[in-house]
């Protein structure tokens, strides 16, 4: 806190508006090597002229600033890719700074909102991703098949990484941290997904084959998942991605 006031104080010198504390050290859960993230909200339109890099070191500690407005911030409050992290840390945020108000205001906003706000763009958001991983699929596909283990190597960590942010949208899940996001996922999509996200992601002496094989395999259940929110067109793409990851 010491740093991160003082950090907050330079901050304020310089035109921000208010500063907030996030993360794990605004959870209570930092623990040695945990980062210090800051929010700076800034008056809208201002290009302010200090901008410290946005990852830096200060004391013993890394050092993470994000700058945004008022009308950023509750714009993502509304983008189902933002809002899985972003509202929970607006809900535990520890305001350092905020003469005008401006930070109590998204605390406030952010204690209110409810996934019921963006229930049509979240839908629509997981069913354009899952389409849009078809492609991921296609290539993952065509690389074991020639043997193209950089290509492949990729395409099965885009779908072992991406996948469950896509299920958790539809399954409603926020998260103060994406360290576990993933957890988060396999608990509550139960078995056979937590299976096979753990082979997916390499978790055991899996082969390389198998760790392909299973990043299609959970491309499959994360579009059994969503079926309900595709439409007729979408669905076709996904289903031609599904059998070909089943071959």
């Amino acid at each position: 806190m010491r740093v991160a006031r003082a950090v907050s104080g330079e901050l304020m010198r310089e035109g921000a508006r208010a500063v907030v504390l996030t993360g794990s050290h605004a959870r209570g859960e930092a623990h040695s090597q945990s980062d210090i993230d800051l929010v700076v909200v800034l008056a809208r339109g201002r290009a302010s002229n200090y901008r410290p890099a946005p990852i830096q070191r200060r004391a013993s500690f890394l050092l993470t600033i994000a700058w945004e407005t008022e009308l950023s911030t509750r714009r993502a409050f509304r983008d189902p890719k933002l809002v899985g992290s972003f509202v929970p840390g607006w809900r535990d945020a520890v305001v350092l700074a905020d003469p005008d108000g401006i930070a109590a205001r998204l605390r406030r906003a952010a204690s209110r909102w409810r996934w019921e706000d963006i229930e049509v763009g979240a839908d629509a958001w997981v069913a354009g991703q899952i389409t849009g991983f078809a492609e991921e699929v296609h290539k993952l596909v065509v690389a074991t098949e020639r043997q193209s283990m950089h290509a492949a190597a990729v395409q099965r960590s885009l779908l072992a990484l991406h996948l469950a942010k896509i299920v958790s949208v539809h399954h409603r899940i926020l998260y103060g941290s994406e360290n576990v996001l993933w957890d988060l996922v396999a608990e509550r999509m139960g078995e056979p997904w937590a299976t096979v996200q753990a082979r997916a992601l390499g978790e055991h002496d899996e082969s390389f084959a198998d760790i392909c094989a299973a990043a299609l395999e959970l491309y499959r259940l994360a579009a059994a998942a969503v079926d309900r929110t595709l439409d007729r067109r979408q669905r076709a793409v996904v289903a031609h991605a599904c059998r070909l990851a089943s071959l």
